[in-house]
Order: structure tokens, then sequence, then C-alpha cells
């Protein structure tokens, strides 16, 4: 046996010192090299390798007699020898070529030519599992291996295994401190990062106006609520961590139902944004604005809500200042135009009324001579005709024909019996015009008779009705047909002047919406509560729907720049208003529109 005991001894003493070094940790790759040097000499062996277990792969560690580049690399599939004893964690004595062993028959090519005379090859064994193996080569033929060498390299390579093994958990051991020490240092500057951000954080939040808070879904029980609190409700912050449902109970009743809802339904929704009122102690009364977020794990179940609540009492303020403003402007902007309107309203029918009394003045004059001489003239005319026909009874029973034939041949040349008849129709015709312009000129008065809002009377509707067709008539001549549907109406106490001023109104906009031939339908009636009511519907182009809604705004207007005012419907429905009644539209583009205007009989107007 070529290690005796007295060597194992040795190297077993030699192999504690290596152990307790830290060779292995600082240089591994001596390490296993002293360890092979060790097995080469105490068994007199010429080559040998070391494998270990490194990544879950055996790796060649050290080597005498192998070509540099194996060293470091995973031992091959055709290490055939190798992988039997450390499939078989058993140790392995060979003698002469391996090449006929069936054991080994996908053992690879040499990287020499030298075949060992014998060979020895020890699993390296950790508690079940082989962390490696020793193998070492004899090529002198003269000297052979025997069972005693393999049973005491066992034990070495025991000894080497336990030694490594002890060495490597040693070293995982001290890694392992190191890393927990690591860590910890680590973990220490985390800690100190954290508390100082937290400090951070704390600081901010309660440097803020607003109150922000976090609490427990269902108890209301708070996780955390900043200084703004005890500002906004005039209660300390550690009342309202004694009693979870403090803020709660503060809300104002009015809207306290509102709170509960929304928080209610935060679950669902995930957020909730709301304004509602709180009432300090103080009895003062704050607005405040809350947005609320409900949180959810990675499992979606609940975590807290969070939430932030800001004091907007000075902004409710401001906005409700704003619209008190707002509305007072929007008043007195529409007093203003509806001031504007009737003074334009005025001043026209007043110049409309001028004109009408100059024109009175210089056609009732000349009309009443005409009117006076036509009557005049009649009468002379039907003398003269008594004349004639007193005449003709002469010339009947004259005999003197050289007398009487160029007389019965006048006659026949100017058609006297024809004559006698037409100049009758053509004196009545003449009258019938003076007439019409005798009414014209009495509409227009009427038309325009400028009144005040103390001005009220009562008055029969259809007749402003036919006097403002009159004045409108050059406007719908050529456009339309005028059909009268006209109902029984009472009279109405009412303004004149001014409902003639809407229906002239309605009758011009209605000649302008027929752009050919057309019809303007007027009727009239009576309906429940001593109301009355009158429709002007035309056939023209209608409304756009999109206008509709503001047909009736001062100063708008469909027709182009410089045709229309916009003022002409504003005015009417004022006026309308006026009178306590409505005005109704109903229009389809394309087909016409129709206005309806409804009014009471008898208004409780000033100066009834």
């Amino acid at each position: 046996m070529l290690f005796n005991e007295k060597k194992q001894l040795q190297w077993i003493s030699e192999l504690y010192q290596l152990g307790q070094s830290d060779s292995l940790q600082e240089n591994p790759g001596q390490f296993y090299r002293d360890i092979l040097r060790f097995i080469l000499e105490g068994f007199d062996a010429d080559t040998g390798s070391l494998t270990m277990l490194d990544n879950e792969r055996y790796v060649i560690k050290s080597g005498v007699g192998l070509p540099e580049e194996y060293i470091g690399r995973p031992i091959s599939d055709q290490s055939a020898v190798i992988r039997w004893v450390l499939e078989n964690r058993r140790a392995l004595l060979l003698k002469g070529n391996i090449d006929e062993d069936l054991r080994f028959k996908n053992h690879g090519p040499r990287s020499d030519s030298r075949i060992p005379a014998a060979a020895l090859c020890w699993p390296l064994i950790s508690g079940q599992r082989s962390i490696g193996t020793i193998c070492v080569n004899k090529l002198d033929s003269g000297l052979e291996y025997t069972e005693a060498d393999l049973e005491s390299g066992q034990l070495m390579a025991n000894a080497i295994a336990l030694a490594i093994d002890n060495i490597l958990l040693n070293i995982d051991r001290c890694k392992h401190i190191q890393e927990l020490a690591d860590a910890n240092r680590q973990l220490q500057i985390i800690r100190r990062c954290y508390e100082e951000s937290e400090k951070r954080l704390h600081d901010i939040l309660n440097s803020l106006d607003s109150v922000v808070w976090s609490m427990e879904p269902g108890t209301l029980k708070l996780l955390y609520l900043n200084h703004a609190a005890e500002e906004i409700s005039g209660r300390p912050v550690r009342d309202f961590f004694e009693r979870p449902g403090l803020w709660l109970s503060i809300v104002d009743p009015k809207d306290r139902q509102d709170v509960e809802n929304r928080l209610a339904d935060l679950p669902a929704a995930g957020t909730q944004k709301l304004a509602y009122r709180i009432v300090r102690p103080d009895g003062e009364q704050r607005w405040l604005y809350q947005s609320m977020r409900y949180v959810r794990d990675e499992n979606e179940a609940p975590l807290r809500i969070d939430g932030i609540t800001a004091d907007i009492t000075e902004h409710k303020k401001a906005e409700d200042l704003l619209k008190q403003r707002n509305t007072e402007l929007q008043q007195a902007l529409t007093q203003l135009q509806e001031l504007q309107q009737q003074l334009m309203q005025s001043e026209k029918m007043s110049s409309i009324g001028q004109l009408a009394a100059g024109v009175a003045h210089e056609i009732n004059n000349p009309i009443g001579y005409i009117n006076s001489n036509l009557t005049s003239l009649k009468n002379y005319i039907e003398d003269l005709l008594e004349l004639v026909e007193m005449y003709e009874n002469i010339d009947a029973v004259c005999n003197d024909a050289e007398r009487i034939d160029p007389v019965q041949a006048f006659k026949r040349q100017i058609d006297l019996p024809f004559l006698k008849e037409d100049v009758l129709d053509l004196l009545s015709e003449s009258r019938e015009g003076a007439e019409r312009v005798k009414k014209i000129v009495q509409d227009l008065k009427d038309f325009s008779h400028v009144g005040g809002d103390d001005d009220w009377q009562w008055a029969d509707l259809q007749a402003c009705l036919d006097s403002t067709l009159n004045i409108v008539h050059n406007e719908t001549k050529y456009k339309a047909d005028i059909i009268k549907e006209y109902g029984d109406l009472p009279r109405v106490w009412c303004l004149p002047h001014q409902l003639n001023q809407v229906f002239m109104n309605l009758l011009v906009n209605a000649a302008h919406a027929i752009d050919d031939k057309g019809t303007i339908t007027i009727r009239s009636g009576t309906e429940d509560g001593g109301r009355i009511w009158i429709e002007i519907a035309d056939t023209g182009k209608g409304i756009d729907p999109k206008h509709l809604n503001k047909i009736f705004d001062p100063f708008f207007t469909t027709k182009p720049v410089g045709k229309g005012t916009g003022l002409g419907l504003s005015v009417s429905y004022s006026i309308i208003k006026k009178h306590d009644g409505e005005i109704q539209l109903d229009s389809r583009v394309g087909e016409g529109t129709k206005f309806r205007i409804v009014l009471p009989v008898e208004y409780n107007a000033p100066g009834k």
C-alpha cells in the first residue's frame, strides 16, 4: 500500500491546515492544485484531475497531464470514467487499456498517446450527493494499484470531501453573514431615508391649507389626518381619531345625506368629488370641496379611502356675488334693451303718425273737393241726360229732315245710348275710388295713432287687422293672396296702436318669407278662459329648427345685413307679454310658418 498510515496522518494534518486557511476563498485554483498535488504524491501518480460541482455542472478545477485549456471547463459527455464514478458514487480501480471495457464504451479520444498502466478514481461525496471526483493515473506498468490503495484513497477522498464541504459551508456562512450585514446597513440607510422622507412629507402635508386624510373603509376609522383639519373645522385633530364618525356629524344637515350617499357609492365608483358645508363649533358655516378615492390591493380587496378636502368658502362667496352681479347686469341689460325697443317703436310710430297727419292734411281737402264735385257732377249729368231724353222725344215727332238728320248722325257717331249708360258708371267708379282713398287715409291715421301705455281701450282686433292689411298692401300684393277666416271675436281691452305694430311685423315677415306667389292666411277665434286667438300663417320657406329658440331674442335676424334689425319679433313678444298674452310659433322648413297670438279679453291693465 503506497499510502501508509504515517503518510495519511501527515496528509490529514496538511489538509487540516489547508482547510483552516482562506486559500479556497482567496485563491480557489491554488487550493485545488494543492489537494491534487497531495494525492498525486501520496499515490506516486504521474497524472490526475480534480472535478467539482459548480452551478449544477461538474467542472475540472485542477489537472496534471491535461492541456491547460481543459482547466475550468465542464467535463464532456466523453469523460466516461468520471461520469461512471459520479453516477455510481463508487471508487474505481483500473488496470491497462479501458477501451475494451464495456462500461466506458463512450470514452472519448485521449489528448495524448499515453495510456495509463493503472488508475484510481474516487467520488467526493457530501451527504447523499456527489460533489466531485479525484482521479490519479500511473503510466509505469511496473507498478500497479491495489484494492488497499483504493480503500485508503477513499478515506482520503472522504476527508477531502468533508473538508471542502465544510470550507464551502463556512464560505457560504461568511458570505451570508456579509450579505446580512450589507443588507442591514442598506436597511438602516433605507430606514433613515424613509424616516426623513416621512418627516418631509408630514411637514409638507401639515403646511397645506387643505385637509389630507386617509381612513378605513366601512369603519371610517382615521389612518391619517393633517393639521389643516383643525383650522377648517375648529376642532382638535385628536378628536377625529378618537371619534371616527365626528367629521360626518359636523356636516350641515342639508348636505349630510348627499355625503353619506357619495360614501356609499364610492366602492363602485372608485372616485367621488362633491361640495358640501360643515358647521364649526361657533356656528359658522364653511363650504368644502372634497375629492376621494377608494384604494384596493392587487386582489381587489379594500385597503383604505384617501381624500383631500379644500375650504372653498371665500370662493363660494365670490361665486355667489358674481352670480348676483351677473343677474343684476342681465336684468339691467334686458330693461335697457326693452326701453330701447320701446323708444325705437315710439319714434317709429311717431314718425309714421306725423307722416300720416301730413298725408291726411294734404289729401283730405282735395278728396273732399273731389267727393263734393262728383256729387254735383252726378246731379248735373242726370239733369243733362234728362234734357237729352226730352230732345229725343221732340226729334221723334219732328218732320224737318234737314235739321234732324245731322242730329241723328251725330247721335249714332257718339253712340248716345252707351254714353248715357257709361257716364253714370264712370261717376260711380270715381266715387268708389275717392271713398277708398279716404278709407286708406283713415286707416293710416288709425294705425299710426301714437298713444302712451295708459291709452288702453276696447278695440275690434279684426278691424285693426284690416287696417294693417291696407297699410302693408304694397308688401303683400305681389307675394301672396290674403285669405281671411275670421271668427266671431269680442272687443278686447288693449293698446290698439301697439297690437297694430305686432300685426304689421308678422304680416311683413310672412310676405318676406315667400319667394314666389303664395298665401297668407289670417284666422281668429275664441277659447275657454275668456281669451281670443289670432293666427297668421304663410306658405313661405320656414325657419331652420336651430333658430327657433332664438327667434324672439333682441337683434337676432335671419335676414341679410341691412335687411333687418332683429327687433321686430322681439318688440312683438314684449307687446304681447305686456297684454298678459302669449305668442306661439310653429314652423317647418319648406312648408311655412304660423304665429298664434293668444290674448285675454279683459286684461286688468292700468287705466281700465
